[in-house]
């Protein structure tokens, strides 16, 4: 946030969220590219630029991205909670679930 606004204070800004969420896209699509090319050095390059870029979004929408966060992994801890519980309750066991299936769980966890 302290780098973004710096920079913000003299012009280096996008005009709105929206231009700052098209950042974000474009970041997202150097990262694939860097990821099918298995560029390690890159591929880590690649992903702060989104991660930054994704802050900037935040902050274009006066929103406390620290807080975003820590909301987001407190909802995901909530419903992998339910998950587990749902998966004891229908006596499934996570080891042995493809990503299709876990999907399918997850939206049911969901629901709850």
């Amino acid at each position: 946030n302290k780098i973004q606004k710096k920079v913000a204070s003299v012009g280096f800004e996008y005009k709105n969220e929206l231009d700052a969420l098209n950042k974000v896209s474009e970041e997202t699509k150097e990262l694939k590219k860097e990821i099918k090319a298995k560029n390690k050095k890159k591929i880590k390059e690649e992903l702060g630029d989104l991660i930054f870029a994704t802050l900037d979004v935040a902050r274009k929408l006066d929103l406390d991205s620290e807080l975003i966060l820590r909301n987001a992994n407190n909802k995901f801890s909530k419903r992998w909670k339910k998950l587990e519980k749902l998966s004891k309750k229908e006596k499934i066991n996570l080891n042995e679930l493809s990503l299709n299936k876990f999907n399918l769980l997850w939206k049911k966890v969901k629901k709850i």
